[in-house]
């Protein structure tokens, strides 16, 4: 065999047995919007956030358990609700402070009227709103 033809079998074999990667996609430029998937979040400024808690009572000053808390965003029409708990207490946290939101209270035929509102202006760390559940009226 001469020099050539083992440098062509040597180079072959190691061809043959060595896996052969794809090359790395270079970066985006900095004006190219990144994948969304592998976007973070931006960063949330917790100074303009707050919790809002309440207690949801009867007119005998009975906390209501299982009381329907529903928060309404103004901005956005969008509604959350929270499930008081044996002590008729409710918690809803991180809330943009920049932003109104309603709230109210329902269970079984009951409702807090009228509604409440925790106002942009309102500037509680936390807000405390507790609710009053009245029997509806008939219209």
């Amino acid at each position: 065999m001469n020099c050539a033809t083992v440098f062509l079998s040597f180079f072959v074999l190691f061809s043959a047995i060595t896996p052969i990667y794809p090359q790395a996609t270079p970066s985006p430029a900095p004006g190219d919007k990144p994948n969304v998937f592998l976007q973070k979040e931006p960063p949330v400024d917790k100074s303009r956030q707050r919790d809002l808690k309440g207690v949801v009572k009867d007119d005998a000053e009975n906390p209501i358990e299982g009381a329907v808390v529903q928060l309404k965003n103004m901005k956005s029409g969008k509604m959350v609700e929270f499930i008081t708990k044996k002590d008729g207490a409710y918690l809803f946290y991180d809330l943009n402070m920049d932003i109104d939101y309603e709230l109210q209270a329902k269970r079984d035929g009951y409702t807090s009227a009228p509604k409440k509102t925790l106002s942009k202006y309102d500037s509680r760390k936390p807000a405390t709103i507790n609710l009053l559940l009245e029997r509806k009226k008939p219209a």
